[in-house]
């Protein structure tokens, strides 16, 4: 009896570890057969890499798969490249929202006097003001960006070292919001359609062949697997652990020195104000106000100025550690300024 028992999880164990390859191995394939411009693609057109490399970040990133309409909250920043699925109706629904308070970021395949053109045609526009990256349009009581739908796709920011993202960063910085959509209802991922639905269907089979060998070894067992393990109490968590977590991650990507430069920059906006500088100062500007004032984070200025031209960008070892480090100094900086 017991060579049955450990025929049988041996099995279940190899049938499950090869299901769990053959799962890993249709998720490459469908990301790089997903639609072009959606946040599920990581082919050269997609946008996936925009979508984690701003959720690793911190910023509050989601996917929506309901259309932009005039009952929608406007408390939130929705973001729609390159639409597939666009006519009037739609148009007319997201032009609606925005005009009631919603932020809008539209990346348009089209671009100079053509950009925007599908979605703004018909709309009484109270402003334009171009910004990095594109125009912001002042529409009602809310706000659009246009910009370019290629320079956001994942080859596009490889090439550019995460350029035009780091723009994106900053112009969300500027805005208040609780979430930000990602909205892939007008690449064919709308709301009438379960999450089970758009699965492939080699990941439905593999979803229901582990269901099925689940529940034959429940019954078959007839018992809980293992013994409960009592807790007494919580784990504590290291302060600022996720920035080590996900530093692989940002590298891993090519972001590595523009999410840096994303700390840098808050950085330096806030020491001008806390300063009251003429303007944006630099770091051996900022060094020096910090000289004078004896503060005690004074060391770890001088760390971030001496990685300032550091390629955050490599897998290697030591540069991995320094960008750990200079995270957390920028956001011991950034929370000391704050106070």
């Amino acid at each position: 009896m017991r060579r049955i028992n450990l025929r049988l999880i041996v099995l279940i164990a190899v049938l499950i570890a090869a299901l769990l390859m053959l799962r890993q191995r249709f998720n490459f394939f469908e990301g790089l057969n997903s639609p072009p411009h959606t946040t599920f693609s990581t082919a050269k057109d997609g946008a996936s890499l925009v979508y984690d490399s701003l959720r690793i970040m911190g910023y509050p990133v989601r996917r929506d798969t309901m259309f932009i309409s005039a009952q929608r909250p406007v408390n939130n920043v929705q973001i729609v490249i390159a639409p597939a699925y666009f006519n009037e109706e739609l148009r007319e629904g997201m032009t609606d929202w925005v005009i009631r308070g919603g932020q809008l970021l539209f990346f348009d395949r089209a671009t100079g006097a053509n950009a925007g053109r599908g979605l703004l045609s018909n709309t009484v526009i109270d402003g334009a003001t171009p910004v990095p990256g594109g125009t912001l349009y002042r529409i009602g009581l809310g706000t659009v960006f246009v910009g370019d739908a290629n320079r956001i796709t994942n080859i596009s920011l490889f090439e550019t070292d995460g350029e035009y993202g780091q723009l994106i960063a900053n112009l969300l910085e500027t805005m208040d919001f609780v979430l930000i959509y990602f909205n892939e209802a007008y690449h064919g991922f709308n709301q009438n359609r379960t999450f089970f639905e758009i699965l492939p269907l080699p990941l439905r089979l593999l979803g229901v062949q582990i269901g099925v060998i689940a529940v034959v070894v429940v019954l078959y067992k007839g018992r809980r697997f293992g013994k409960t393990a009592i807790y007494y109490e919580e784990e504590e968590r290291e302060e600022n652990e996720y920035v080590f977590t996900l530093s692989n991650l940002y590298m891993s990507v090519g972001l590595g020195s523009a999410a840096v430069s994303v700390y840098e920059k808050k950085f330096k906006k806030l020491a001008a104000d806390y300063f009251g500088t003429v303007g944006e100062p630099d770091l051996y500007e900022i060094y020096e106000l910090y000289k004078n004032e004896n503060k005690e984070s004074l060391g770890k200025l001088e760390y971030v100025i001496s990685n300032h031209d550091t390629d955050f960008n490599t897998k290697r070892k030591k540069e991995r550690a320094e960008f750990m480090k200079t995270i957390n100094c920028y956001k011991d900086l950034i929370k000391e300024l704050k106070k």
